[in-house]
């Protein structure tokens, strides 16, 4: 493969994780801060609690859980991030698994740096703890991941 042609699917790779992470985190924000306005139920519910813990409020109520998942946080985002870009080919659903999984990540962490929890604002109308639109991108991320996984074999 020639020189330029390899520094423009790493150009190309850049753009596009910048923009997933860009993308995920801006409508991230921008439905939490409505969610404390709408509330309402159309088969998922709109009602905005906090979780201090961990997915499904796992490990709240525990003083060390907040140092615990951002430390986590940041090596989720390491990791994701270093793979994305040691990956040397055309984007790939490697590539968009990576980049769902380092934004929604990095959605969650930014709330519980700044806050000390992270908002959730989506339940549904049975009994399932809430979420958010950053949990659905890391959701989203592994399962490409998955795919990923099951058609290389």
């Amino acid at each position: 493969m020639l020189k330029t042609q390899k520094q423009g699917y790493k150009v190309n790779r850049f753009i596009f994780f910048l923009f997933i992470v860009l993308c995920v985190y801006i409508v991230d924000r921008y439905t939490k801060y409505l969610s404390s306005f709408v509330h309402g139920c159309l088969g998922i519910c709109i009602k905005q609690s906090t979780n201090y813990g961990a997915a499904f409020n796992l490990l709240q109520g525990f003083e060390w859980t907040r140092a615990l998942l951002i430390i986590v946080g940041i090596a989720v985002l390491f990791f994701t991030a270093f793979f994305y870009f040691r990956i040397d080919k055309k984007i790939t659903i490697l590539h968009l698994g990576l980049a769902f999984l380092f934004s929604g990540t990095l959605a969650n962490m930014i709330d519980r740096i700044f806050y000390g929890f992270v908002i959730d604002f989506l339940t549904m109308p049975f009994n399932f703890p809430s979420f958010n639109i950053a949990d659905l991108s890391n959701l989203a991320g592994v399962i490409l991941l998955i795919i990923y996984l099951i058609k290389k074999k």
